[in-house]
């Protein structure tokens, strides 16, 4: 990912999907959709029901709307905002809205017993919950739904609660919130700022802030129109991962940086960071991806993604 075909991404197929989607519902919303934009998404949307559900099928699906879904609250985040979007765009059908509604009250019902729900295995990384947080969030909103928003807020104040701990926003915990891994990540700040503001949910500027007031810098100097986000606090030396992605000099972190792109752009306080790090990406050769995204798709999503991303 992003740079190194020798780290595993195996939830990159989801990504894919997902922010291919967002991509076109916002080029809808803006008011210039791209041919067929419907067909598109409903082409997306398969695959994401489909082959991109592989990785996390260790775990006993269950049926949701004539599917059979994992119950990683990473993929059925996703894929709530994808249908989300649909139909936030008035591109959702009938079948499509069933499974909205259907995948919405199975989130909120999953969470009435945990609140905090892993994204493979038993494995929880709270930054997961975001994406469903924030598509419970729109589902609330779109359908007139109150069990649906006020599970997203549920979830949301969850997070809130975990980055108010001494340690910050914690990479990993248990299924009681005890904490597995505590480091505060820029990748994990960057990705819940970015989701939770796509719901415009207020929290997203204490996720958003403490991501660039802690971990991103001007690298060669304030005067250089260049930003980078670091991994890890600053005197950490952790390691590198495929959600970090490579590490460079002085720790800077691919992932985070990528990702941070999308949360700046959402924050009406940090549009100069958002234009700094897009130079940085475009230094560090975000064209060539571009111009063969075939050859780097997660990577020119995520960009796209960045780049075009509103709230909804």
């Amino acid at each position: 990912m992003l740079g190194d075909a020798g780290r595993s991404f195996i939830e990159a197929q989801l990504l894919c999907d997902a922010h291919l989607s967002f991509i076109l519902i916002q080029a809808a919303l803006d008011g210039h959709p791209v041919p067929d934009t419907q067909r598109r998404l409903k082409a997306l949307l398969a695959d994401a029901l489909g082959r991109a559900r592989h990785p996390f099928n260790a775990q006993k699906g269950t049926h949701v709307a004539g599917h059979t879904l994992p119950p990683s609250v990473l993929y059925r985040g996703y894929v709530l905002l994808m249908l989300a979007g649909m139909e936030r765009a008035g591109l959702a059908d009938a079948e499509s809205t069933a499974l909205f509604d259907a995948l919405a009250a199975q989130l909120v019902e999953a969470l009435s017993r945990q609140l905090l729900l892993p994204s493979f295995g038993r494995t929880i990384w709270p930054c997961d919950s975001a994406p469903a947080a924030a598509g419970l969030l729109l589902h609330g909103r779109l359908r007139g739904n109150a069990d649906s928003r006020a599970a997203g807020e549920r979830l949301v104040a969850r997070l809130i609660e975990l980055a108010d701990l001494p340690t910050g926003f914690p990479a990993k915990v248990d299924a009681k919130g005890r904490l597995v891994e505590p480091t505060q990540r820029g990748t994990t700040l960057a990705w819940t700022g970015a989701f939770l503001a796509m719901a415009s949910h207020p929290a997203a500027r204490r996720f958003t802030a403490t991501l660039v007031d802690g971990y991103c810098d001007h690298p060669a100097g304030n005067a250089v129109p260049l930003a980078a986000c670091r991994e890890w606090p600053r005197g950490v030396k952790g390691p590198e991962d495929s959600a970090s992605g490579p590490l460079v000099f002085g720790g800077y972190s691919l992932g985070a940086s990528a990702l941070a792109i999308a949360a700046t752009r959402l924050s009406g306080e940090h549009v100069q960071w958002h234009l700094h790090l897009l130079n940085a990406a475009k230094e560090m050769g975000i064209r060539t991806t571009l111009e063969h995204p075939w050859k780097r798709p997660l990577e020119a999503s995520l960009h796209g993604w960045g780049t075009t991303v509103r709230p909804w």
